[in-house]
């Protein structure tokens, strides 16, 4: 007769496991977002997700295992939605609303979490393998450019990395200025970057200048960032009762 102990286990032990690692990861998740790395604290994740603290190192060797198993989480929980949020059969402008919108909103609801993890990226080095999940959620708004440019919608004058800098740029400065003043005007930002977007890609760009260089090119693009950035600031700028 087998032994019990070398059994698999059953369904039911199996979801308990997987329900427990999730409690430590949400518990994780909320520590790190609010103390960053050094200051997280492993019994205090044990404390948020009610598990013993040991039980947590039955999952993960440290700290910094934990850090990259929650990352990854989040990520690809953000790339699943991204995806899911995207119009598959619209014209690509508007599959780059329905992200920048997607993308804004996330930023808005987690954004101390985002802005920690931004901060652990940039101490890594760039071939860090732990960075992935960052990457292909990243690559969303490159599938969707490339999608454009292959269609004939986007002019590719300029190369996708400098609009994807842009597209990110401006969404998460926009966030980091409603969490600061308290505003939901999200309805403002679409709006100006819609802007933008419509403008330097969905028609063609200096068609009759070729002699200008791409150097001119990119710092046009960038002057008119500042002065969309410098406009959505004031939309979203709470109003005073008089």
């Amino acid at each position: 007769m087998a032994d019990p102990s070398s059994e698999k286990p059953t369904t039911t032990q199996r979801e308990k496991l997987e329900a427990k690692e999730s409690a430590i990861l949400a518990a994780a998740h909320r520590e790190f977002a609010e103390m960053g790395f050094d200051g997280a604290k492993m019994a205090a994740i044990a404390r948020r997700a009610s598990v013993a603290e040991g039980t947590i190192y039955l999952y993960y060797r440290n700290k910094a295992e934990l850090l990259e198993r929650v990352v990854a989480r989040f990520w690809s929980a953000l790339t699943e939605g991204a995806l899911a949020a995207i119009p598959e059969q619209s014209p690509a402008i508007e599959q780059l609303m329905a992200l920048a919108r997607y993308h804004l909103t996330e930023v808005v609801n987690d954004f101390d979490f985002i802005g920690f993890t931004s901060q652990v990226r940039q101490k890594k080095p760039r071939d860090d393998r732990s960075l992935d999940p960052i990457r292909r959620y990243v690559r969303v708004f490159d599938a969707i450019y490339r999608r454009g440019v292959d269609r004939g919608e986007f002019s590719a004058n300029t190369e996708c990395r400098h609009w994807r800098d842009l597209f990110y740029g401006q969404l998460e400065y926009a966030a980091r200025t409603m969490v600061l003043r308290n505003s939901n005007d999200t309805d403002s930002v679409m709006a100006h970057l819609e802007h933008v977007l419509r403008a330097g890609l969905a028609q063609p760009r200096l068609a009759d200048s070729p002699q200008q260089t791409h150097e001119e090119d990119l710092g046009q693009l960038l002057a008119a960032m500042k002065r969309d950035l410098e406009r959505l600031e004031q939309a979203i700028q709470p109003k005073t009762s008089t």
